[in-house]
């Protein structure tokens, strides 16, 4: 986003809504004696209708099982962002962003996963635009771009005036957020956590998808130490980001809908998730004397899952080693890496000293399996050479870790980009803001957890 802050009365608002220097707020959005019917006249302004009465809205079963009710989709088109969209030039070529987009916009449009779907480009305030004007605009160019954005703003006035039941709304930025001064810098997390915590949503939940593409323009740094502009930019690419915003449920059948394959990185937050299939596999890879712990497990029912280990003999000398499948599928495919199952999966025990000691994928082997292997998507290998004299429970947990990559992609100091390289300025604090609103830090739950028994054979 362009960093000078802006200072200009929202047109054609009937001065109901003064912006403070910078940025607009949900405040802002109403009037100054919180007069429904300017809220109105602005929602309507910013293209945007009322929202609806809780009579309209879909039932919890409905809305869980039927299409989404409602996407907001919004671009911003401020300065800094024309790098990305460059204007058509004689070479016609495009920059990974523009393909990007034009093809996630398109996939919206089409998707019979959402009943409406609406686009806005933001600049001082959401415009809203039609399909083909949006796509045109990522195409060809911002025709007249915003001198000024503010992010706190842009997300205050998302989760305040466009969040609903069954609905979620779409960001596309390269969220860049510019302090008006370095002794503001300290204080990124608290301005985003304000911005998204002013409505009081309890169920908010964001999906953050990071990008990077080739920069065609001037490239405005959050801070100005070398220059308040790089023109001719860049010799590096540039990061660009998706959030996802809304009630958790629509957040998670969103991403599952329309970002299941996206490519580039992401960051899940307040998403809720339910325990993957799973079953151990006595006939997979497994060591030593045990057997399924379940009663009448001897009859092997088909589609049957076990979760007990009955072990009848163990020590040093003789381990036991036994597979468990899980079809994580239904899962985002941050939470399908194995680098991240590998650093973040963990086991907990009582009198044991079970650990896990592989985590691998499904292969064309197991796949074609006719053995109930075939049925998992991953595997998890766990080694135990001591247990307890009684049944003791085992769990296998996906801890809620922020990935690596949100670290390696943040600096401190943008002002010299070409140097720097695919990085954004502060975005670790503007996650920091996201997770404080979206989490329990203090009681973090797991991305799932998988029960098991351990237990002495009869």
């Amino acid at each position: 986003m362009q960093r000078s802050p802006f200072s200009q009365l929202l047109p054609g608002l009937l001065a109901v809504a003064l912006l403070l220097p910078g940025c607009y707020s949900r405040d802002d959005l109403k009037s100054d004696a919180g007069n429904t019917k300017a809220a109105e006249t602005i929602e309507a302004a910013a293209g945007k209708a009322p929202a609806a009465s809780p009579e309209a809205e879909p039932s919890a079963t409905t809305a869980a099982t039927g299409p989404l009710k409602q996407v907001n989709v919004f671009l911003e088109v401020s300065g800094s962002m024309e790098g990305f969209m460059p204007k058509t030039g004689a070479d016609a070529q495009n920059t990974r962003f523009q393909q990007h987009v034009a093809q996630f916009l398109s996939d919206v449009n089409r998707s019979a996963s959402v009943q409406r779907k609406t686009f806005y480009r933001i600049k001082d305030k959401p415009y809203r635009d039609s399909y083909q004007q949006l796509e045109t605009t990522v195409r060809e160019g911002i025709r007249e771009p915003a001198s000024s954005t503010s992010i706190p703003a842009i997300l205050d006035t998302l989760v305040s005036h466009y969040y609903q039941p069954n609905a979620v709304s779409v960001l596309i930025s390269d969220f860049i957020y510019a302090p008006r001064n370095a002794g503001a810098v300290p204080y990124i997390k608290t301005d985003i956590t304000d911005a998204l915590n002013a409505a009081g949503r309890s169920d908010l939940a964001v999906s953050v998808y990071g990008h990077t593409s080739d920069f065609k323009g001037a490239f405005y740094p959050a801070m100005k130490t070398a220059a308040k502009r790089i023109n001719r930019c860049c010799d590096t690419d540039i990061p660009y980001y998706v959030w996802v915003i809304g009630p958790a449920d629509a957040v998670r059948r969103f991403d599952a809908a329309l970002l299941k394959k996206a490519p580039g990185e992401q960051a899940h937050f307040g998403v809720k998730y339910s325990a993957p299939p799973s079953s151990l596999l006595n006939k997979f890879q497994n060591q030593g004397a045990w057997y399924y712990g379940e009663k009448d497990a001897s009859k092997r029912a088909a589609g049957a899952t076990y979760h007990t280990v009955a072990v009848s003999e163990v020590s040093a000398q003789q381990p036991v080693e036994f597979v468990l499948g899980m079809n994580l599928q239904a899962l985002p495919t941050l939470y399908q890496d194995l680098g991240h199952l590998k650093a973040n999966l963990q086991l907990t025990g009582q009198d044991t000293d079970a650990k896990i000691v592989n985590v691998f994928g499904a292969t064309d082997q197991t796949r074609a399996s006719s053995g109930p292997e075939a049925q998992y998507t991953h595997f998890v290998k766990i080694r135990v050479t001591k247990m307890g004299k009684a049944a003791r429970p085992l769990q296998v947990i996906l801890q809620d870790k922020r990935p690596m990559w949100i670290t390696q992609w943040t600096t401190k100091n943008d002002s010299n980009i070409n140097q720097v390289g695919a990085k954004t300025f502060a975005l670790s604090s503007l996650i920091d803001g996201v997770a404080a609103v979206t989490t329990d830090e203090q009681n973090q739950a797991p991305i799932f957890q998988v029960p098991l028994t351990l237990q002495p054979a009869d």
